[in-house]
């Protein structure tokens, strides 16, 4: 299951300093709605650190969660490329969250001055899509699967590395259930076991990896990169 795409991180530093313009810093608890669905809206925002959803309702009420954004994302940036401003999900903190509100205007001129800005924004649609597809086959995973999936993803995005060794943030139990398509009580019976034979730690900041084994045995983990090319 892929992690949030850093768009910061593929972009040059003039074309970073002009997107980054005049723009707002803003911080909020855990649980604040940042978007609604079928809201109107152009403000896009750029993930400082923190965690946030993406999810939809059903008429009956039930909660499907889409995507998890974390550093480096960006929140909003449909509505740039849409003749309706309209937001299509509602999206929620799950952690405090601090982030860029970018001025609509920068990141348009942006789009518009620079092919390589256009590249990566590409880039970024196709990573949702990925993401979007992995969640869709996870649901067709045994419940283990699942719920080490969701702590993984979860556990990478909290920090600036990347890294599945960093701790899962102390979100209530519901929100890991839901994420991972399970019950409640479900949920809480595996992270238990996973406790219990020691593939989790419970530290200060939250539950931690001890060893990645399980995530590497189902494909979890996202591909090594390669070396570099030697000159």
């Amino acid at each position: 299951m892929a992690s949030g795409y850093r768009i910061l991180e593929a972009i040059t530093a003039d074309l970073r300093e002009r997107l980054l313009h005049d723009h707002r810093v803003v911080s909020v608890p855990a649980n604040h709605h940042l978007m609604f669905a079928s809201d109107w809206g152009e403000d896009v925002y750029l993930v400082h650190s923190g965690i946030a959803k993406a999810r939809s309702l059903s008429e009956q009420g039930e909660e499907t969660v889409v995507s998890l954004m974390g550093p480096g994302s960006l929140i909003g940036d449909l509505a740039v490329f849409t003749t309706l401003s309209l937001r299509t999900v509602d999206v929620i903190s799950l952690t405090p969250i601090t982030f860029w509100k970018l001025r609509h205007r920068a990141l348009q001129e942006a789009m518009e001055s620079s092919p390589d800005f256009m590249r990566v924004i590409a880039c970024l649609q196709a990573h949702r899509l990925c993401s979007l597809g992995e969640r869709l086959m996870l649901m067709n995973e045994d419940a283990t699967t699942r719920l080490l999936a969701t702590l993984s993803l979860l556990a990478r995005l909290n920090g600036p590395n990347d890294d599945p060794f960093q701790p899962v943030p102390a979100i209530p139990q519901q929100e890991i259930a839901v994420i991972s398509g399970l019950s409640r009580g479900t949920a809480s019976t595996l992270i238990n076991k996973l406790r219990a034979n020691r593939t989790l730690e419970p530290t200060d900041d939250g539950l931690r990896f001890t060893t990645l084994v399980p995530l590497q045995r189902r494909g979890l983990l996202p591909p090594l990169k390669p070396p570099p090319a030697q000159p």
